[in-house]
């Protein structure tokens, strides 16, 4: 009983800081962002990249507090989702930690350690998208859940999908990265306004007096 008193509370705790987590990922992105424009616009080599994998990091966080929300009608979803989003979530702390150790030149870079760095970047990449993807599709039509918001869940793995089709046809120009870049902290950023003006996701309705005298 304990236990799950206090696995409901931890899940509270996500919920609350749902919003702020995607204002905290947008910031980050958007310091990855200006990384790559300093690369694109300014022809000089930007310093190892911790904005982006943290940036990811705690994104994966406001995912995982929406979860609840999407249990009551999409429970699936919702488990398939939170798998998704912890997945990715410990992905990134491995490579952001990855990526300080690589800054002060302890490490190469991960993806130039071979099949297994490339190996981690896609798993979690992938889980990523996919947690994205589950979420904005569970919680569209979710009462209390913003339809923006639901839309701006799908913004992140679209960027991610322009990203490689332009790999995969050979175009990628230099401003190309930075343009995606700063999509990612955009889209990020409208999530904590869209949360933060339109009420939280998690919050729930109130019982009414009819429904409290027939509970």
């Amino acid at each position: 009983m304990a236990e799950t008193a206090t696995r409901a509370m931890r899940w509270e705790s996500l919920e609350r800081w749902s919003p702020t987590a995607f204002l905290v990922a947008g910031v980050l992105l958007a310091l990855f962002g200006a990384l790559l424009g300093v690369e694109a616009f300014m022809d000089r080599a930007a310093p190892e990249d911790i904005f982006g994998p943290a940036g990811f990091l705690v994104a994966m966080v406001g995912v995982l507090g929406i979860c609840p929300t999407l249990a009551d009608r999409t429970p699936a979803l919702a488990r398939v989702t939170a798998v998704f989003a912890a997945v990715a979530a410990v992905g990134w702390f491995v490579i952001t930690a990855l990526s300080i150790v690589e800054a002060i030149g302890v490490l190469p870079p991960l993806e130039d350690v071979g099949v297994l760095g490339l190996t981690i970047i896609l798993v979690v990449g992938v889980a990523m998208v996919l947690a994205y993807i589950s979420c904005g599709v569970a919680s569209l039509g979710v009462d209390g859940h913003s339809r923006t918001a639901s839309l701006l869940l799908l913004g992140p793995p679209t960027i991610f999908a322009v990203m490689l089709t332009g790999g995969a046809i050979g175009y990628t120009p230099a401003w190309s990265a930075f343009a995606l870049g700063s999509g990612q902290a955009l889209v990020h950023l409208a999530l904590w306004a869209t949360l933060r003006t339109e009420g939280k996701p998690t919050d729930r309705a109130e019982p009414t007096p009819t429904e409290v005298r027939h509970g």
